[in-house]
Order: structure tokens, then C-alpha cells, then sequence
């Protein structure tokens, strides 16, 4: 078997699916008219403008290599196929940053998932990867790349919650494996960044895509300090600047440099001797203990979903306590319709009145009064389902 340049495990030139969706965006820099001729040339079904590529496949393939697309032309690359096969990749400029700030987070290739990076001469590329095995049914991709591409900027920012969340999510993959393997070192997790309590919405789209366990990120974010927006003198550490480097910024930016102002804003905190934000007091965790603690926060989350709908169904039966004589009222003629309408809601409406009977203890009043108003209709095979669904007989 071999892996196809679509990432599906087929016979090679057997990689047809019922659907596949690959989606290229711009960022720094719009395609150039050769840029957009050499993408029609790939196929015919492209969506295609100065800024982003849309190829959808229903029993057919790509014919192009999707990372190698991304590193020539695009900064986005998203997939989703509905065999299970869902990636997201960025590209940066290859001075932004450093392969060694996402590696800890990245645990490389395997059946189920992927997370690397990888250089070329001009760009660093990062690869995240989820193949599930029981697919997704029937899927549409387009609209769903939009909400993540704020996370490049994150990212190139400093911000590595995404990657965090990756590692959580091809952590609890591995996990299942090693469990059966007693010998298996302890899988231990990277640096947290802080905000994981505060996720914004493109963190949230990006849980919601990979299908991150939010019972695990709550663990995790309990290790997590809290964002913090710090004022910081960009003034005066310009003066910092020598003249020559504060040309060369200027240069750079004249002639369409992308992300200057990333890179001018590390130079500018490292002449005004700037501190990083200090590490976490507390040791690393394990995987084990994370997925412990996941446990406890699933049971703290059931209970207060419990006492929601606790609070809703109250609040549900002090409403129907102030129509209640009107209600009564009401369905009498609704059973006198005899029509199948009529008795839908008339029985709805009698489920509802022996709740609020159940909740006040008056349930002897109440089955009196509903065999006195249903006894007209005891040979109705139709109403006697309805009364039976609302568990009334």
C-alpha cells in the first residue's frame, strides 16, 4: 500500500473518494498572472482569484502536490477529504521563525497523524495532520478555512496555543497506542503557552476542526497563566535603534518585506532588554496525568450541565404554573379537532401539565382530570400513541 499525494492509504492510482476539498491562500503578497496560469494549468475545476485557489473532487484527485503548491505560491493550505483525512499548513517567511520554537510540539509521522515542519530556502513550513479512521459521511470544506488563518499571525507573533492544541490532540492518538506498551516512556508535555483558558475564535475553529477534547484543554489551561497585554515603550526603544538598522527596516518595507514589523518589534525588545515571560512555576505533566485530570474536569462539566437543565426545567415549569388554567383550557378543542395536528399538541401540552403535576405532587389530581378530558377519545388508536409517547397511559 502506498500513501498517495492526497494522504489516503490506497494501491497507487486507486485514490478516488465520494469528497475532497483543498483550499491555498495569500497573505503577504497576491499571485502574480504567471503564479494564476500555472494553477489553471493543474485543473480545470479551480476556483481561482488573486488571493486564493479552491479545488472540490467528488471520485477524482489532485493531480498537484499539495505542500509543494503551498511552498511556491500560497502562506495557507487546508484539506479535508471525507475518508477522515482533515490538514492544515502554513508557510512563513524563513527569518520570522525558528523550527526549534514548534518542534517540542510537533510528534512527526504517524499512521493517524502528522506534525512537522521543514525548511526550504526562503520558508519554513508547518504541517498538521489528522487521518481518522471511520471518516466524516458527507463533509464541506469551503468556508472552513477562513476562521484559522489568524493563527499565522499568532504564531509569527509568539502565540503557540495552536500548537499546543495539536500536541494534545496527537498526544491522546499515542496514548491509545501506548497504553498496551508497559515499556513506553512517559509522554511528557511541551512548554504551555499562557491563554489556554482564553482560546479567541480561530483557537476555537481550530479545536473544533481537529476534534481536540475540551475536557483536555480545560486540564491543560489549569497550568496555563492568563494572557496579558503588556504596554510596552516601543518610543523610546526606537531611539535604541542604530540609524543604520532603522534604514535598512525602512528599506525592507519600501520594497514589500513581509512581517518587518515581527521582526523590528524582537529587535526593538532586545535592545530595551525586554524579559520573556517567565516559564511556569509547576513541572511538566505527563500525557497520564493530563487525561487524569481530563477526567475530573468531564465530571465537573457534567454536573454543571446537570444543574443547567436543573435550573431550565424550573424555570420551564414557573412559566406553564402561570398559564396553567389557560392551557387546561385550550385542549379540549384541540382533541376536537381529531386531527392528527390537533392531537400532537394537545398531547404535548398534557405531557407538560404532568410534569408540573409530578414536580408539585399532585399527580392523583391530575390523572383524574386527564381521564375525565380523554375519555371521549379512548377508542382513538391515534390519540392513544400520542398519550403513550408522553408516557400518560
Amino acid at each position: 500500500m502506498a500513501l498517495a499525494s492526497n494522504y489516503c492509504w490506497v494501491k497507487p492510482g486507486e485514490c478516488m473518494s465520494e469528497y475532497q476539498y483543498y483550499e491555498f491562500q495569500t497573505i503577504d503578497r497576491p499571485l502574480s498572472a504567471e503564479q494564476q496560469a500555472a494553477l489553471r494549468k493543474l485543473s480545470s475545476r479551480v476556483e481561482l482569484s488573486a488571493t486564493r485557489a479552491a479545488f472540490n473532487y467528488a471520485y477524482g484527485s489532485f493531480r498537484g502536490e499539495p505542500l509543494t503548491l503551498l511552498e511556491q505560491h500560497f502562506d495557507a493550505l487546508f484539506y479535508i477529504a471525507n475518508w477522515g483525512a482533515k490538514q492544515l499548513a502554513f508557510r512563513f517567511p524563513k527569518d520570522a521563525l525558528a523550527a526549534e520554537q514548534l518542534q517540542p510540539y510537533l510528534l512527526g509521522d504517524e499512521e493517524s497523524y502528522v506534525g512537522d515542519c521543514h525548511t526550504t530556502s526562503q520558508h519554513l513550513v508547518l504541517n498538521l495532520e489528522i487521518r481518522e479512521e471511520e471518516g466524516y459521511g458527507w463533509i464541506e470544506g469551503e468556508g472552513l478555512l477562513a476562521p484559522l488563518l489568524p493563527l499565522r499571525e499568532a504564531i509569527l507573533r509568539g502565540d503557540l496555543r495552536a500548537l499546543y492544541l495539536f500536541w494534545l490532540r496527537t498526544a491522546n492518538d499515542r496514548a491509545g497506542w501506548e497504553d498496551e506498551d508497559e515499556e513506553a516512556e512517559p509522554l511528557v508535555e511541551p512548554l504551555v503557552p499562557p491563554g489556554l483558558g482564553q482560546l479567541d475564535p480561530a483557537l476555537q475553529a481550530f479545536a473544533e476542526f481537529f476534534a481536540i477534547d475540551q475536557d483536555l484543554i480545560a486540564a491543560a489551561a489549569e497550568a496555563s497563566p492568563r494572557l496579558t497585554v503588556l504596554d510596552e515603550p516601543v518610543e523610546q526603544w526606537v531611539k535604541l535603534l542604530p540609524a543604520a538598522e532603522r534604514e535598512a527596516f525602512l528599506v525592507q518595507v519600501a520594497r514589500g518585506a513581509t512581517h518587518v514589523g515581527i521582526n523590528l518589534l524582537r529587535r526593538l525588545r532586545e535592545l530595551g532588554g525586554a524579559k520573556a515571560a517567565a516559564a511556569p512555576a509547576a513541572p511538566p505533566r505527563t500525557f497520564a496525568e493530563l487525561r487524569a485530570a481530563a477526567k475530573g474536569q468531564q465530571q465537573q462539566r457534567a454536573q454543571r450541565e446537570r444543574e443547567a437543565a436543573e435550573r431550565a426545567r424550573l424555570a420551564t415549569l414557573e412559566s406553564l404554573a402561570q398559564r396553567e388554567a389557560h392551557v387546561w383550557a385550550i385542549i379540549p378543542g384541540l382533541l376536537a379537532k381529531r386531527t392528527a395536528s390537533g392531537y400532537d399538541e394537545g398531547g404535548t401540552l398534557l405531557g407538560e401539565l404532568r410534569e408540573l403535576a409530578v414536580h408539585r405532587g399532585q399527580r392523583t389530581t391530575f390523572d383524574a382530570r386527564l381521564a375525565e378530558l380523554t375519555a371521549p377519545y379512548a377508542g382513538s388508536p391515534a390519540l392513544q400513541r400520542r398519550l403513550k409517547a408522553q408516557h400518560l397511559v
